[in-house]
């Protein structure tokens, strides 16, 4: 995923336009569409994607490793099935407010996006895009329960020039991501699931689409739910703090 693109990256899974280099918060009132991020078990389009060309839902693991017990826990566990419950609901809300907060990390080492979708007084979703100085993007996708994650999905892609395709003028590149899917239970992680693509920037979309989903160790996990955390407090100078923290490396 190029650099440029990343206004591309965050249109499509953001739905909004490229963030600004300033570091000032921003806050809108105005009723916002939920953003069209897949369901758990589901890819997000790509930079250069748009909603409507993204994948299908990917089919699902029969199980993953619950790091609570060495345990397997499948989608249809009565856990899964009511988190993904709730993304549906919050999918479907149209009365949802939208508030903003963008970040620069110091040096101009990256930047980041943080867009928030408030309803019943409370943040039901989060969303981050933040890209750093040189070939990384990462995009984060946080739903809520009554002020609790219940889920998260974390793209974490670079990209590279591909010097065997393209021209001077029209240079090629290659992307890689790997998208991980946290289930999270009264505060834990129960199922982590993972997937990864590389391949022509172009054709990622339908890679990761079809690559196989996979159980992940939940390694990264307690990272996320911190990052999730920092976004529930609101757009607020605090939080940008904490985003620049937690994601200015």
């Amino acid at each position: 995923m190029r650099r440029s693109s990343i206004a591309l990256l965050v249109a499509a899974v953001i739905g909004c336009s490229p963030p600004s280099p300033s570091p000032s918060a921003s806050v809108s009132a105005a009723p916002a569409e939920p953003g069209r991020a897949p369901a758990p078990g589901a890819t997000t389009p790509p930079a250069g994607t748009s909603a409507a060309e993204s994948p299908a839902p990917a089919a699902a693991p029969q199980a993953a490793t619950d790091t609570a017990g060495g345990s397997k826990v499948s989608l249809d566990d009565p856990r899964i099935q009511k988190i993904r419950a709730r993304y549906q609901d919050i999918q479907a809300r149209k009365d949802m407010t939208r508030s903003e907060l963008r970040f620069e990390c110091a040096g101009g080492e990256g930047r980041g996006e943080l867009r928030l979708y408030k309803a019943d007084g409370a943040i039901q979703k989060a969303e981050i895009a933040a890209a750093d100085a040189g070939h990384g993007e990462s995009t984060y996708q946080f739903y809520y329960h009554q002020g609790q994650l219940v889920f998260a999905l974390h793209d974490d892609g670079s990209w590279a020039f591909d010097g065997t395709r393209g021209t001077p003028d029209k240079p090629a590149t290659t992307s890689s991501v790997t998208q991980r899917r946290y289930y999270v239970h009264e505060g834990e992680p129960v199922l982590c699931i993972k997937k990864h693509a590389k391949g022509p920037t172009e054709k990622l979309g339908p890679l990761l689409e079809q690559a196989p989903n996979g159980p992940d160790d939940c390694s990264r996990a307690k990272e996320t739910q911190q990052i999730a955390s920092a976004a529930l407090a609101g757009a607020k100078p605090k939080t940008r703090d904490e985003l620049k923290r937690l994601l200015c490396n």
